[in-house]
């Protein structure tokens, strides 16, 4: 389970998540579009490596990383790869086409880039380290983040967010070092050392068949292999200052508190934390807290018998789906958090009794159409979110 080169370049899972340090162009659409085609007829009369294809390329870059930071990967690299065939020598181009390919699940492609854009780190400005730190977190390539990042400090980088995220990197490395890989179909699994293969191979053979049904039931696969990150006990959870009942949570990893050999718990925590990767690439990040949790829950296994569900989410629900949906922005302690996350699920469960079980899956694709919450329930229910919430409280005996 040791990791190689091609495995870490398999494990990139954090894909639409971060954007690029560097601004693009403010124009969208088609301008945007015009813009590229004007650059296209100018290139065609440019020789590369030229001055004037240097700038030119620098005009391709900007519109693609625009594109990378909006998720429109396929795009960012056809214009990546025009700046690219301008000035070969530009290592920041290079390390953005590695984060592009890495989103669109090209591995054989990232790796060629990668390796350029090492080659060229000395010869590019130093916004460089930003984006190659990117690229080492999302292979889990933690050493390597934290050393991009701490360059790109050093030459006067201020950006609050990532000093946050070089912070938190480097408290992960403390706790662990050592850690093994374990590649499956889809999922790219790291261990601490205190975690055996045998749970992580028996974590692996769960999170497949979650995958199975989650995929089967959304409609939704995931992009490219999700990194899932093993932890023996709650070193890592606690640094970062998770609440002691959290025991999974998703950022774009699938990370897990593993605080025994054989945790009867960590195939429904995995299911869980699955169910929120999913509902992020079908709903493309649309889909409310409240949802998104309630759905989780569901997608894991949970069910609250409706003449249950008022002694789960307690005496005093929150008064509506935008209330109940701000408690999940907050902190919340463990009682308030068991109730909040009982009538997120009763409040699924009750739109599926409904509505039938189809209707969460289609609410959940239509948001990934580009429709808000509203829009997508209307279209797919009839109903309001007054309605729905209405409707729920009769149904829990409220």
């Amino acid at each position: 389970m040791t990791p190689t080169v091609a495995a870490l370049l398999l494990a990139a899972a954090l894909a639409g998540q971060e954007q690029p340090l560097l601004p693009g162009p403010p124009a969208g659409g088609e301008d945007r579009e015009r813009a590229v085609a004007a650059l296209h007829r100018r290139a065609e009369a440019v020789p590369p490596g030229t001055p004037e294809a240097r700038e030119l390329a620098e005009s391709f870059a900007r519109v693609g990383r625009a594109y990378l930071s909006e998720g429109e990967t396929g795009r960012a690299i056809e214009l990546l790869g025009e700046a690219y065939g301008l000035d070969e020598e530009n290592g920041l181009t290079l390390a953005e086409l590695t984060l592009g390919y890495i989103r669109a699940g090209d591995f054989d492609s990232a790796r060629f880039y990668l390796q350029r854009a090492e080659q060229r780190v000395t010869r590019a400005p130093p916004r460089i380290y930003g984006v190659l730190g990117e690229v080492y977190d999302a292979l889990h390539r933690l050493e390597d983040a934290v050393a991009a990042w701490s360059e790109f400090v050093r030459f006067g980088g201020q950006d609050p967010v990532l000093l946050a995220r070089v912070a938190r990197t480097r408290d992960e490395l403390a706790v662990t070092r050592g850690q093994r890989s374990l590649l499956l179909d889809h999922f790219a699994i790291f261990a601490d050392p205190g975690v055996s293969e045998e749970v992580a191979r028996q974590a692996g053979d769960a999170l497949e068949a979650a995958y199975r049904e989650q995929t089967a039931f959304l409609g939704a696969r995931l992009p490219r292999p999700q990194v899932v990150v093993l932890y023996a006990g709650r070193a890592w959870f606690s640094l970062v200052s998770v609440p002691d009942w959290v025991s999974g949570l998703y950022d774009g990893k699938i990370r897990v508190s593993v605080e025994a050999d054989t945790p009867a718990a960590l195939s429904g925590v995995l299911a869980h934390e699955l169910a929120h990767a999913l509902l992020r690439v079908s709903a493309r990040d649309r889909a409310p807290g409240w949802l998104h949790e309630g759905m989780a829950k569901w997608l894991e296994g949970r069910r609250i018998p409706c003449r249950e569900v008022r002694a789960a989410a307690g005496e005093y629900p929150a008064e509506s789906l935008a209330a109940l949906d701000a408690r999940f922005h907050r902190a919340l302690d463990r009682s308030a958090a068991s109730a909040s996350y009982a009538q997120a699920l009763s409040t699924v469960e009750y739109l599926a009794a409904l509505r039938g079980e189809g209707a969460l899956a289609c609410v959940v694709s239509v948001l990934g159409e580009g429709k808000s919450f509203p829009e997508a329930l209307r279209a797919e229910t009839g109903l309001s979110g007054e309605e729905l919430y209405a409707g729920w409280r009769k149904w829990a005996g409220y």
